[in-house]
């Protein structure tokens, strides 16, 4: 798995491939693989589940080697709502429309020839079956119908939905004779009641709405990317001079920026620029990197003006970032200021104005209660929260954990191996390095991390 990983995240720099990650049963695979081939530039990988509350333990893994989740329905989407809240993962999920709908019963009235009194019927929404039924001129009063609209309207209690009691439905109709045929919305049901002989139809999978998701989930992940890709300069300057100190602050720099791949160029004199991407800075947390700036007030006994600039051109972000840097000199305080100009060319003035004293451990209680577990200092799991979050949680060597934290691979690998204990840390796999030598061992970050 861990080869397969590597290879697509290749093409996906090359921008060859998109990774869509599709959760969904076995029977909704099958139902749509055929019209993959509309999509040459997108790769599939299916995790399976009998049961959409099963997707909750499929989530990381499909989150890790994917741009995309596409769940088969809203039921699986909102079962992992509370992840994908604090995911940085795009999810999306196939809407139940009225297109599907229509199909649905028109493909009954042809193929099965049952009257409509004599089914029973689930939807997400039942209004969307009286509308349909209204505007095709079809009398709904003598339909059975039940819904799950709530799910809708209150996504965090999804574990009340239990998909017995829609099986049960459908049965107890059936069984009474007020039935004959069962149309469902919900895989889990349509299985169940195929085991039970009861004569039962999935609703038809649309092909005009599953390429209607898959094009817009596309289309939102470019301009993600896009947005997140711009370039972002950092201009500094020390307010006192920092004069026979320069090439050790150029050092400091560059150590800072191996941690998040950003990089400084060789500017012989302030301002020093530091390129980035977009991504990347707003990926830092304000109290890491306060502790960056607090790191080198004490070091060269100075403070700082810093500008930020965004742009979708290197000229572009230098440019705002020398604005921005010329408005830091609004203040004449004691502190280091910092201001951004971004893409649209908007001043985003001093951002630690009302934020001075961000202590690294923020008052965090998970955070707290994690360090007096492991006996580690909140200072250091707040780094390593911080790495997950920039490397957005692909798996990792001890080397690169040493590397952000500026420490040594065996002072990383004893970290490790200590939250491994706890289970806040797993072994993801080996990478064989390109050249000759032993592979590394790779981790990855649990569930316990998403607090």
């Amino acid at each position: 798995m861990i080869k397969i990983i590597g290879i697509l995240r290749v093409l996906k720099e090359l921008n060859i491939l998109k990774t869509i990650a599709i959760l969904g049963s076995l029977f909704f695979w099958d139902n749509i693989k055929q019209h993959f081939t509309l999509f040459p530039q997108v790769q599939f990988i299916h995790f399976s589940y009998t049961s959409p509350d099963q997707c909750v333990k499929l989530f990381d893994e499909a989150a890790s080697c994917s741009d995309i989740l596409l769940f088969a329905g809203s039921i699986p989407y909102y079962y992992c709502y509370e992840k994908i809240k604090v995911s940085h993962i795009q999810a999306v999920f196939i809407p139940f429309d009225e297109l599907t709908l229509a199909l649905s019963l028109l493909s009954l009235q042809h193929h099965e020839k049952v009257e409509f009194s004599q089914l029973s019927i689930d939807v997400p929404k039942q209004n969307s079956l009286y509308q349909v039924m209204m505007e095709a001129g079809i009398p709904s009063t003598d339909v059975y119908v039940k819904d799950y609209e709530w799910v809708y309207d209150q996504p965090e209690k999804i574990t009340q939905l239990n998909v017995n009691d829609f099986i049960h439905y459908h049965k107890e109709l059936y069984e009474a004779g007020k039935t004959t045929l069962a149309l469902t919305s919900l895989h889990a049901v349509f299985i169940e009641l195929q085991k039970l002989g009861i004569p039962s139809k999935y609703m038809v999978e649309s092909k005009q709405t599953l390429i209607m998701t898959i094009n817009s989930a596309l289309e939102a992940y470019q301009h993600t990317m896009l947005t997140s890709s711009q370039i972002a300069v950092v201009s500094i300057c020390s307010k006192q001079k920092l004069k026979d100190e320069q090439q050790l602050f150029v050092k400091s720099l560059e150590n800072i920026c191996e941690r998040f791949q950003a990089r400084v160029t060789q500017a012989q004199q302030e301002p020093y620029l530091i390129i980035s991407t977009k991504g990347v800075i707003e990926q830092l947390e304000r109290a890491y990197l306060r502790s960056l700036i607090e790191q080198c007030e004490r070091q060269f006994k100075t403070t700082f003006t810093i500008g930020i600039g965004y742009g979708y051109s290197l000229h572009e972000a230098e440019t705002h970032s020398s604005q921005a840097l010329f408005f830091t000199s609004k203040w004449r305080d004691a502190s280091t200021v910092i201001c951004l100009v971004d893409a649209e060319n908007k001043l985003h003035e001093q951002l630690f104005e009302h934020n001075n004293k961000i202590a690294l451990s923020s008052h965090n209680k998970p955070i707290l209660e994690m360090a007096e577990k492991v006996k580690m200092s909140a200072k250091n799991l707040n780094v390593m929260k911080q790495f997950i979050t920039v490397t957005n949680n692909r798996p990792f060597s001890a080397t690169e954990l040493a590397q952000y934290m500026n420490l040594s691979r065996r002072s990383a690998e004893r970290i490790i191996n200590r939250l491994i204990e706890h289970d806040y840390f797993k072994l993801a796999g080996e990478e064989q390095p390109y050249h000759q030598g032993r592979p590394r061992k790779l981790y990855k970050a649990t569930n316990k991390w998403i607090f």
